[in-house]
């Protein structure tokens, strides 16, 4: 009789781990999504944010060189280069792992193309993972496109 009762109490003992590693796995699924979604919202927060910030500095400035002098001083990491054949700018923000500007390393990168077309400064900005070599590596986070009509001056008017 003892013997009987020892194996079925391994039975049951056996069973009960099984239950447990089962609910441990489910757990671990659950949190490593959460994970993911929490990194997800992280990176639309910043790129959204940076985005806004970037539009703000870009709709008080007055033409393509005044938003670039603007956002020279709001972000020194900023890498410009001028647009071929068209006038306006295009620049380069990157950002570290943690999502921080930085001047080192990026894993992301805030990319914006800003060109005056008749009266109206364009800003066609995106935010995006990118690779070690800087390519692109998955879907844009955040894309926002900006246009701010500048208004013309009584001086301006007269000539």
């Amino acid at each position: 009789m003892k013997k009987r009762e020892s194996f079925l109490f391994l039975i049951e003992l056996m069973i009960s781990i099984l239950i447990f590693f089962g609910v441990a796995a489910i757990c671990l699924l659950i949190f490593s999504k959460a994970h993911r979604m929490n990194r997800s919202a992280q990176e639309l927060n910043t790129a959204s944010r940076a985005e806004a910030n970037l539009a703000e500095v870009v709709s008080s400035a007055g033409s393509v060189e005044e938003a670039e002098n603007r956002i020279k001083e709001v972000c020194p990491e900023a890498e410009f280069s001028d647009l071929t054949g068209e006038s306006g700018v295009a620049l380069v923000i990157p950002y570290d792992s943690h999502l921080r500007r930085t001047d080192k390393q990026a894993a992301y990168q805030l990319t914006a193309v800003i060109q005056m077309e008749s009266e109206m400064l364009h800003a066609d900005m995106h935010f995006y993972p990118v690779d070690e070599k800087g390519q692109k590596t998955g879907d844009s986070v955040y894309d926002l496109v900006t246009r701010n009509v500048i208004p013309i001056t009584e001086a301006e008017k007269a000539e």
